[in-house]
């Protein structure tokens, strides 16, 4: 549509911001623009100026959109000049209002400034000819009948405005549904993001829980089997290390360490300094859990010597490991509310510090319970009874290596088909 030559328009509406804006945008077309924060200034302003187009919201002090158009229309000398209505009153009922007060077309807010614009260009451009109405025109609507006296021009440009104004709002509909799909893909991938953080802190049935409902239910568990592990002479060979020597000694160790852990069942629950902390049996119950952590305890024996020859061709530093186990009834659960921690409590988490701190560099020290629950595939050494603070004489063994009939190797280091047979078997034993 060609822009039609610059007019003289009002404008009534008693928000500012929206009037300078809409006032700005058809300067910038060249028209010249009055504006009135009222129907009563605006109609003021109509008589004095007599434009081209009066644009006028509908809920204004003193005078509304209705009663301003009103007074234009009942007025022989304004008559024949165009109403825009602005409205946010988008019911049918409103709109017939409107129409029936002679305005010309409508524009439902929030509108975006070039469909106002264009609807107002089409105004103009129309021809200014007279077009007088014919036979009132009746209908019902809401349970009440209604006479209107409109004009064909209005009638076309109230099609045209509500034509105009289904598509505006489609257009809009259709952004936002495209910005609620690229918000909803933003909070998956971010909820994708912090359950993956989850799942490398806790458990993974730990981490759906806090994931989904923000908590986790502490549990008890009839028998779990715990794991500890020292580096013996690690403090005080760490004096003599920079810090970044002393972490990147860690990190190795622990790390293999990490490996290992989805092989044998296992799950890590902490390091305090040098210790390491896992645990078979939670937050899953498992009728393998003793030989889980066994084996576990066998491949964290294999991995340290292993580094430790590497470390000493180097002419680095070499940390023997105690590893102590004990099985038992404990309570697990999540603590904390800044810093979640994923724990164990009970006689048995003490128990198997006890095993461990009681035992000997490179060897593997389990308690009676403990033995007892593999000792069908492990040669054990017994040990008798040992002295325990807070505890007395505590029966030990420590675990040598896997029997021949179940080991693979032979160091009894790794298990064979017969073995894994054996914990197949178990874990279809899973204790209610």
């Amino acid at each position: 549509m060609t822009q039609p030559t610059a007019r003289t328009i009002v404008i009534a509406e008693d928000s500012r911001v929206p009037a300078m804006i809409l006032k700005k945008a058809l300067e910038s077309r060249g028209h010249t623009v009055h504006w009135g924060a009222n129907g009563a200034l605006a109609l003021a302003l109509v008589r004095e100026h007599r434009p081209a187009i009066l644009i006028s919201d509908v809920e204004m002090p003193e005078m509304d959109g209705h009663a301003l158009c009103r007074a234009v229309k009942s007025d022989p000398e304004l008559r024949g000049i165009p109403v825009l209505m602005l409205t946010s009153l988008a019911a049918t009922s409103d709109i017939l209002a409107g129409l029936r007060e002679g305005a010309d077309a409508y524009v439902t807010k929030p509108y975006e400034p070039p469909h106002i614009l264009e609807r107002i260009d089409h105004l103009l451009a129309q021809d200014p000819a007279s077009d007088r109405p014919g036979e009132p025109l009746e209908l019902e609507y809401g349970g009440d009948r209604l006479q209107l006296d409109v004009t064909r021009r209005q009638l076309l440009n109230l099609l045209l405005s509500t034509y105009e104004n289904i598509l505006q709002q489609n257009s809009k509909l259709a952004e936002m549904h495209r910005e609620l799909g690229e918000a909803n893909r933003q909070v998956e991938e971010s909820l994708r993001k912090t359950r993956e953080l989850l799942y490398k802190v806790f458990p993974r049935r730990i981490a759906d829980e806090l994931a989904d409902t923000g908590q986790s239910e502490p549990r008890h568990f009839d028998s779990v089997t715990v794991l500890f592990t020292d580096f013996v002479g690690f403090t005080k060979t760490a004096e003599t290390l920079l810090p970044r020597q002393l972490i990147a000694n860690l990190d190795r160790y622990f790390l293999r360490f990490d490996q290992l852990l989805a092989d044998f069942g296992m799950e890590k629950l902490k390091t305090i300094g040098d210790a390491y902390m896992a645990a078979a049996g939670v937050p899953e119950p498992s009728g393998s859990h003793a030989l889980d952590a066994a084996l576990f305890a066998l491949g964290l024996r294999e991995s340290v010597a292993e580094i430790g020859r590497e470390q000493q061709a180097k002419g680095l530093p070499i940390f023997p490991i105690r590893i102590g186990l004990h099985t038992g009834p404990l309570v697990a659960g999540v603590i904390g509310e800044q810093r979640f921690l994923y724990d164990l409590w009970g006689d048995t988490v003490n128990t198997s510090s006890r095993m461990e701190s009681k035992g000997e560099p490179g060897r593997i020290n389990v308690s009676a319970a403990t033995h007892a629950a593999v000792a069908a595939w492990f040669e054990c050494t017994p040990r008798g009874r040992i002295e325990v603070k807070g505890k007395g004489e505590v029966e030990m063994f420590f675990l040598d290596r896997l029997k021949p009939e179940f080991s693979a190797d032979a160091a009894g280091a790794v298990g064979n088909d017969a073995l894994r047979k054996a914990r197949e078997a178990l874990r279809a034993a899973v204790p209610a």
